[in-house]
């Protein structure tokens, strides 16, 4: 399961799976989950809404570790990064999706990580951006290793989930809100 793959990647550091392997149980584990940032969970519930629309390439393919390393550094970059061409299509992309309301969602998005809203609000983005604009995040996704390529590609995956999903009578918001809350670091939000 790639989840359980990003659940690894993205909880435990080599010290921290010595730890619990000398521990006594599972209370550490439920500890430290309860303790994580809500980054974490985020990105963990990216994958895992996006496992649930059947879109992620096979568990264990450099594909497939390419994607978790995306959502985890694509979230880092537009959450945390000072980047100025990433920061303001961000805040464009958001902008257009909910007008006034855009810097509540872009501040939501920059404490707890991903969200629904943010993902839809780039995979729209993106689809509508030129290949000048595309190309002018790529100083920005080069300080964490990853391409326009690799920021296309996730998007792509955000939209081919959210159709999925709809065909299924399903919505890409629902779906994620549920697993957000099941993550390590959920906090109370009334729209993910």
């Amino acid at each position: 399961m790639l989840l359980s793959v990003a659940l690894c990647l993205l909880l435990f550091s080599a010290g921290t799976v010595a730890s619990l392997a000398m521990s006594e149980g599972t209370s550490i584990l439920t500890q430290r989950a309860k303790s994580t940032s809500p980054h974490v969970g985020a990105a963990m519930a990216v994958l895992a809404t996006l496992e649930q629309a059947r879109v992620l390439p096979p568990e264990g393919s450099r594909e497939a570790d390419r994607i978790i390393q995306s959502v985890i550094q694509l979230q880092s970059i537009f959450a945390k990064g000072t980047d100025p061409s990433i920061q303001k299509f961000a805040q464009q992309a958001l902008s257009h999706a909910h007008g006034a309301n855009a810097s509540i969602a872009f501040e939501r998005f920059r404490a707890n990580g991903w969200t629904a809203d943010m993902l839809e609000a780039l995979a729209e983005a993106e689809q509508r951006a030129s290949t000048e604009e595309q190309q002018e995040l790529s100083p920005g996704l080069s300080q964490v290793n990853l391409s326009v390529d690799d920021f296309m590609r996730l998007m792509q995956l955000v939209r081919d989930g959210r159709s999925a999903l709809e065909a299924r009578g399903q919505s890409f918001q629902e779906v994620y809100a549920h697993h957000r809350k099941a993550m390590p670091g959920a906090v109370a939000q009334e729209r993910q």
